[in-house]
Parts: structure tokens; C-alpha cells; sequence
């Protein structure tokens, strides 16, 4: 009868595994989620808001990896032939924090890990910037501007490798009849520099709109739900639509 391995030894293998596992899903390149800032009203004056869940988005480096690609595999970009093709888009688990600085301002901070069967590789994306609104609780548009970088670590892999960095704009037009309920489109607009293997890049211009709905969840946190799409464009590259859709859990 073989003897039971120690528990240290247990935690060691599992820890390595764990490892090995993290470093093949790191090479997923980064799913670009946009718009970052979805802000339907005023939002609460001193209150933090914090939300959690998956969104979905292109991976902006899928083009440009696929014409610096060794591998034939890689080298088939879909564009609009497929658009939901994994090496193209892919979805993303997203975590937001929005921190009101004075009546009308607040910050906004965001980190994103890919989901990859189905465990997130933490901290692959990082967001942060600012929005304000103009109107009133039930009526009223509310800008913002936001900067962000993500990488995939240099590591070949579906839709990379692949790492940007750019800035995004965005506006959203709201409409809230009650509290904690809201319709909302928000158009955003963003600019990208994208870089892959072998020193190639490339700047990348990633637009469209999505239709976002906040209804109640509970007594004190909302369920947000948003759909749209967005057309990339990048220099000297192919370019094809991505479906926006997502949902997230907000207190």
C-alpha cells in the first residue's frame, strides 16, 4: 500500500499546476471592453459604486498577429466572415469601480482578466478616468474620458500575442424614471496603439454604441444589462464589427 503524500507535498503540486495553468491562459490576448464608463445619471454624492461581471469585446491585436504569424493556424483572420470567432472576440470578466470626487465628478477605475475555460487570468487589464454629467436625475448626458493598457504578456497564443495602449471617450445619454432604473446609449470612441510580435504595431481606432439597462436587484443593488456593437479599424490592417453585449452586478 503506498503511503499518503504529505499535505505540504499536496499543496506544492497543486500550486505548480495552478501556475501552469495561469501561464498557458495568459496567452489569450486581451479582449478590449468599450464603452469603459457607462454612467446613467448623477450616481450618488458620496456613496462608491462598485460592480462585477462579464462583458464581451474584439481582441484589437488579432489582425496584425495573424499577418506576423509562423503558425497557418493563426495566419486565418475571420474579419467579418466570423465575427464571434474566438481569436477575434471573446468575452472578459470585468470589475469597475466608480468614486464620486465632488457633486457632478468622479473617478473610475477598472481591472479586467480574460475568461479562458473558465478561470480569469488576474490583473491582465487596467483602466482609469474620469466623468461628469449635465442634466437632471431622469434626463441628462453624462461624458467621459478614460485611459487603459493591457498586454497578454508576449506569449503566442489565440488572437496574440498582443498588449495596447490608447484612451476612450464616451458619452451617455440616460433616461431614468425611477431610482435604480435607467436606459441608456452610450457612443464611445476610442484610440488605440497595438503592438505584436517581431516590433510590429499598429494604431487602432475601436467605435460603435451600446444600448445599456439598469433595473433593481434586491434592496440595494442593481443588475446591468448593455448590447451594442463596434467597428474596429486599424492602420494597414483588416477591419470587422464586434458584438457588444454584458452583463454586471452593481452595489
Amino acid at each position: 500500500m503506498r503511503p499518503a503524500r504529505p499535505a505540504s507535498a499536496r499543496c506544492v503540486s497543486w500550486g505548480v499546476l495552478a501556475l501552469v495553468a495561469l501561464g498557458w491562459m495568459a496567452g489569450c490576448a486581451p479582449t478590449t471592453l468599450s464603452p469603459m464608463v457607462m454612467r446613467l445619471g448623477p450616481g450618488h454624492p458620496t456613496d462608491s459604486y462598485v460592480q462585477v461581471g462579464l462583458r464581451s469585446g474584439p481582441r484589437l491585436s488579432a489582425p496584425l498577429a495573424a499577418r506576423t504569424s509562423f503558425n497557418p493556424q493563426e495566419q486565418d483572420f475571420s474579419g467579418d466572415r466570423n465575427s464571434f470567432s474566438t481569436r477575434q472576440w471573446s468575452v472578459a470578466y470585468d470589475l469597475a469601480l466608480s468614486k464620486p470626487l465632488t457633486e457632478k465628478l468622479s473617478l473610475h477605475l477598472g481591472v479586467q482578466g480574460e475568461i479562458y475555460y473558465p478561470l480569469p487570468l488576474p490583473g491582465y487589464g487596467l483602466y482609469g478616468g474620469v466623468s461628469t454629467w449635465f442634466g437632471g436625475p431622469t434626463f441628462g448626458v453624462a461624458p467621459a474620458l478614460v485611459v487603459r493598457g493591457a498586454t497578454d504578456f508576449g506569449l503566442d497564443s489565440r488572437g496574440g500575442p498582443g498588449s495596447i495602449v490608447g484612451a476612450e471617450t464616451s458619452t451617455a445619454i440616460y433616461f431614468s424614471p425611477e431610482e435604480r432604473v435607467a436606459l441608456g446609449v452610450v457612443p464611445f470612441l476610442g484610440v488605440h496603439q497595438v503592438f505584436s510580435r517581431q516590433d510590429a504595431s499598429a494604431t487602432t481606432l475601436y467605435y460603435g454604441a451600446a444600448l445599456v439597462l439598469q433595473l433593481p436587484l434586491g434592496k440595494r443593488d442593481r443588475l446591468e444589462l448593455s448590447g451594442g456593437a463596434g467597428r474596429v479599424k486599424a492602420s494597414g490592417e483588416d477591419s470587422w464589427n464586434a458584438p457588444i453585449m454584458g452583463g454586471r452586478w452593481g452595489r
